[in-house]
């Protein structure tokens, strides 16, 4: 419901120079917006309420689906003020008990043909690309084929940045969502090497000596570090990171996976949970606050409750609900459990490690010869990501076979291979004489390993 007031000013967002496009993304003056999820639906809520007030009640409908609490809106209401403030011409006044409403300032909306300029590129949210509007499209595309989260989806984004950067080298936006790909081919599974990881660190530093305020750069510079195993100067990055935007979701999912290596799992879940505050519609974010509150618990009955939460707040998630599968698997191993895993064979259109998660609830569910089928057919892949078929080998008993994928995976130097060592199913790997050589070779960087 928006409440109607008078307005203070007769000039329109949209004669200022705001427009939504169809996405709901944010232009001003055909440039790009680069806002947090939860900023731009606040924003666009405001600018398509115009001259209204928007209730609180409507904002918690509408952005966080029904389940907002005061002082999430005024965080998200002081950071986008802050995001927009080199917009002098726009100002965010409060209703008490009311709700927020946009004005529009006559007096700047003369001034306003220069805000677009170098300074305020490198504060803050603007693409940096002089206003052509093929660049902005471009990246544009690109940062929604990455919000599908699959390898398929993400195999795409790159070729349309590499595409744009070959056509403007000094493109930061492309830049920066080219070094997100790297991060996101990790985080999903695929296979990479030091060099794919070194790559995107070099466009990531490159970024930073012209931009360094830049959004979200510090946090991907940190992840990237954490997956070449460079612990200590990832965990400064982190730090860093944090400091300049607190209220980043992605900044603390990316702290919050470095706090899972560093076996501080407590504090893993205070950030895992600040992460799924800011944004509740990430299922990858609902299962890691999951798994790091069964880490910190370790308690098998705890995991299976904060499993089903995970789920039952995503149904719709090929991962919540494998997840809650491997719970259950590990709790009581049922065949039920295994028929329903068997539905989610991997391919390259859904989450990646999909494949390791069916392996293990069929091992734990005693289908050995159906596991077996899935860890062979996907030996294919490069060996740094060997060590998502680790638990299934060890539910079987493999421990051999299972500590010849983690040594290759080690060999590789990077990966996710340090947080999957420190999950509990596993733990199995210590029984192995050579697991104390390896951990060493992993986690030789973690300060208080």
């Amino acid at each position: 419901m928006n409440i109607k007031l008078h307005a203070t000013s007769d000039i329109s967002p949209h004669v200022a120079g705001f427009i939504v496009d169809q996405d709901g993304f944010i232009f001003f003056k055909d440039a790009f917006l680069f806002l947090s999820p939860k900023e731009r639906g606040v924003f666009r809520l405001l600018l398509e309420a115009w001259p209204k007030v928007v209730s609180k009640a409507e904002f918690s409908k509408s952005i966080w689906a029904g389940r907002m609490s005061d002082d999430a809106l005024v965080r998200c209401i002081t950071r986008l003020r802050c995001s927009l403030s080199p917009f002098k011409l726009i100002r965010i006044n409060a209703f008490y008990r009311g709700g927020y409403r946009l004005t529009i300032l006559p007096e700047e909306v003369a001034a306003s043909a220069s805000i677009v300029s170098s300074s305020t590129i490198h504060a803050r949210p603007l693409d940096p690309e002089k206003n052509d509007p093929a660049l902005i499209q471009a990246c544009m595309h690109a940062r929604q084929l990455l919000e599908q989260r699959s390898l398929e989806a993400i195999d795409r984004a790159e070729l349309v940045l590499r595409n744009t950067i070959a056509s403007a080298p000094d493109c930061v936006a492309a830049k920066l969502l080219l070094a997100q790909c790297a991060v996101s081919k990790i985080n999903y599974g695929a296979d990479v090497n030091r060099s794919v990881i070194d790559k995107g660190l070099t466009m990531l530093e490159w970024v930073e000596g012209i931009a360094p305020q830049t959004s979200g750069l510090q946090s991907q510079i940190g992840h990237l570090l954490d997956c070449k195993w460079d612990f200590h100067e990832a965990r400064l990055r982190h730090k860093r990171a944090l400091a300049m935007f607190p209220d980043d979701a992605t900044a603390n999912l990316n702290y919050g996976l470095h706090l899972l290596i560093e076996g501080a799992y407590s504090d893993a879940v205070a950030v895992f949970r600040t992460a799924v505050e800011l944004n509740p519609f990430s299922p990858h974010l609902a299962v890691m606050l999951a798994r790091a509150g069964a880490l910190a618990s370790g308690d098998v009955n705890e995991a299976v409750t904060l499993a089903r939460a995970a789920y039952l707040s995503h149904k719709d998630s090929v991962q919540t609900y494998l997840y809650l599968l491997c719970t259950l698997a590990t709790k009581d191993p049922q065949p039920e459990i295994a028929h329903a895993a068997r539905h989610f064979a991997r391919t390259r259109a859904t989450w990646a490690l999909a494949s390791g998660a069916v392996s293990y609830i069929l091992a734990r569910c005693g289908d050995h010869a159906g596991a077996l089928e899935i860890v062979e057919k996907e030996s294919k892949e490069g060996a740094s990501i060997h060590a998502i078929y680790t638990a299934a080998l060890l539910s079987m008993g493999m421990l051999e076979e299972a500590m010849t994928r983690v040594k290759k995976a080690v060999a590789c130097g990077c990966g996710s291979l340090p947080i999957i060592l420190n999950m509990p199913e596993n733990l199995g790997l210590h029984k192995h004489p050579d697991y104390p050589e390896v951990r060493l070779s992993v986690f030789s960087r973690v300060a208080n390993m």
